[in-house]
């Protein structure tokens, strides 16, 4: 009789659970932190989302000898038999993972995303025939992938975030994302165009222009991906497919081309919802920490009021006031509402309109001038208000449609 313990439900443990059961797993029992004893089991799994400095059960879980102790994404890679493509970095990753797993799939390649885009891992083994996993991996994943060998892996970026999660803060966020470097071969190691090159780099992007080993492919302003941090998130996604098989991007480059061209990024990421009574909105909900906030504002050519807040995970956000002469106006709410303030008070006029979203969105449009442009990049995680980033993002559109509906009337 095997028995199995899942720490945490939701998306991942429930695909952990089946999986586990799957595997031969008589018993498998799902906890969370309300159980004060984790049970006797030979496997426990921990979901991502398991904070490891403050869960009892996943401190008893370290604490336990000859059990083995691992987390989903590294479950389910045990049992993944294809190739598999891993992304990570601090911002910029479910952008890179679907343009990958699109790029392969208008090229003919039976590919499907996974891990922290939506899809566990564990689900993909149990439900996918795809040939080709995409995976996107957070640094809650990474923490307990031992043994997690991708055919070619991207670290795009290291910015502050998640620091609270460490007892190392910053150090120790960086060292965790490294790891998912650890079983990949040096010549299939990629990292993004502001660290330092692990092999030598084949793509460019110069002026808006595409490049690969020296030819120019398309101009940026023929994608949907523009910008600095898109380039960055382009040139990852050729550099990684590549890696895997270059015979997917060389035999027919103007096919490879077009699949760029077709692409569409996905909601809450810089998205334009409308315009009304002379103002824009702008959805980036997804922006969940500084240096997100920082790229869309640099991707916006009109003052910004900005609205900022949730939960800020100990994150310096200090460097928005490098954006000051952006930012006519920012609106404070949420959780960490006060500590972000107290950073940023000085560096552009601003107000606190508490937990209240609706009353945050209203004294945006209040500050904001015809010509401007009313920004929720938030720089924070969303679950002291939301379910998660996309329900704020959500929100955000309602409240923005009603506003552009009430033009004209």
């Amino acid at each position: 009789m095997k028995r199995a313990v899942i720490i945490g439900g939701g998306v991942s443990g429930c695909a952990a659970e089946a999986l586990a059961k799957k595997m031969g797993y008589s018993t498998v029992i799902v906890c969370d932190d309300d159980t004060a004893i984790l049970p006797e089991a030979e496997l426990i799994i921990a979901s991502p989302g398991v904070p490891p400095l403050v869960s009892k059960l996943y401190q008893q879980a370290l604490s336990r000898s000859g059990v083995d102790f691992t987390g989903e994404l590294e479950y389910g890679f045990r049992h993944w038999r294809k190739p598999l493509l891993a992304i990570t970095g601090t911002n910029g990753k479910t952008t890179t993972t679907a343009l990958v797993t699109h790029l392969l799939q208008q090229c003919g390649i039976n590919a499907e995303s996974a891990g922290n885009i939506g899809r566990p891992l564990c689900d993909l083994v149990l439900n996918s025939n795809a040939d080709v996993a995409v995976v996107e991996v957070s640094n809650f994943q990474l923490e307990l992938a031992e043994g997690f060998a991708p055919d070619a892996a991207v670290l795009l970026n290291l910015e502050s975030d998640h620091v609270d999660r460490y007892a190392g803060g910053f150090a120790e966020y960086c060292d965790v994302k490294q790891k998912i470097f650890t079983h990949v071969a040096p010549a299939m190691q990629v990292t993004g165009i502001s660290l330092p090159e692990r092999s030598p780099r084949r793509v460019a992007v110069n002026n808006g222009e595409l490049f690969i080993d020296g030819k120019k492919i398309l101009h940026q302003n023929d994608t949907d991906l523009p910008g600095l941090p898109n380039a960055e998130n382009l040139i990852a996604a050729v550099e990684l497919i590549l890696r895997y098989d270059e015979r997917i991007v060389l035999s027919d480059l103007p096919r490879f081309a077009a699949a760029v061209k077709s692409f569409k990024r996905a909601a809450h990421r810089i998205e334009k919802i409308g315009s009304g009574h002379g103002i824009t909105f702008v959805n980036d909900s997804k922006g969940t920490n500084p240096a997100a906030v920082i790229a869309a504002l640099d991707a916006i050519n009109t003052p910004v009021v900005i609205m900022l807040g949730g939960l800020a995970k100990g994150m310096d956000f200090s460097p928005l006031c490098t954006r000051k002469e952006k930012i006519r106006f920012a609106v404070y709410y949420g959780q960490d509402r006060d500590e972000i303030k107290a950073v940023l008070e000085d560096c552009f006029p601003g107000t606190d309109t508490g937990m209240d979203f609706s009353a945050a969105f209203n004294a945006a449009t209040a500050a904001a001038q015809p010509g401007d442009t009313v920004l929720l990049s938030p720089g924070c995680a969303s679950m002291d208000m939301f379910k998660n980033y996309k329900a704020r993002g959500e929100k955000f559109r309602e409240l923005a449609s009603e506003f552009i509906a009430q033009d004209g009337k």
